[in-house]
């Protein structure tokens, strides 16, 4: 499997600038990370470089039913097959959203699993949200992401669908497209 580039100067025009968690966002900042939300160092081997084009880790996929049953097509969202993802300074990387983190756990009982600044440390990143991989091929992304796709432009939006292509993955599907119909 050989991997595709990193960002082009093209793709970060676009995609720019890098943002920190929550920048932009009109009711939190960086101090609302909580215990837990700020680290990666556990995850940096389950983190998935998508610019790879290879399931990633604990990968499963939602079934047609599924994707009808949660309105995953429009936004929806389906946890147990959830993944999260964010593009950093380098390229896309992804996570389970069940994936577990006791120390997210000890501070949110209610949320014991990575968010997307355990991708990147707490770290910047240009956008993120969450995509859903279909038993029929069609690869499902959202920008529902509070750290990381609050404050996100249309024009940013289509580049990241721009990019995860060009990483090779194929039938992906920005969810907000349906919401036009």
């Amino acid at each position: 499997m050989s991997c595709m580039p990193l960002l082009t100067e093209a793709h970060i025009m676009e995609l720019a600038p890098l943002i920190g968690p929550f920048e932009g966002h009109p009711r939190k900042s960086e101090r609302d990370l909580l215990d837990g939300e700020q680290h990666n160092d556990e995850f940096l081997k389950i983190i998935h470089d998508g610019r790879e084009n290879a399931n990633p880790n604990n990968f499963t996929q939602v079934t047609v039913e599924e994707v009808t049953r949660y309105k995953l097509d429009t936004g929806g969202s389906f946890a147990d097959k959830c993944f999260l993802w964010v593009i950093d300074s380098e390229s896309i990387k992804i996570i389970w959203e069940l994936t577990p983190n006791a120390k997210r756990g000890a501070s949110r009982p209610e949320k014991p699993y990575v968010c997307h600044t355990n991708i990147t440390g707490s770290g910047k990143a240009y956008i993120g949200g969450e995509m859903y991989f279909c038993e029929n091929g069609e690869i499902y992304v959202n920008f529902s992401s509070d750290r990381y796709g609050y404050v996100a432009t249309q024009g940013k939006k289509k580049m990241a669908i721009q990019y995860i292509k060009d990483c090779n993955y194929k039938q992906v599907k920005n969810t907000e497209d349906n919401l036009l119909k």
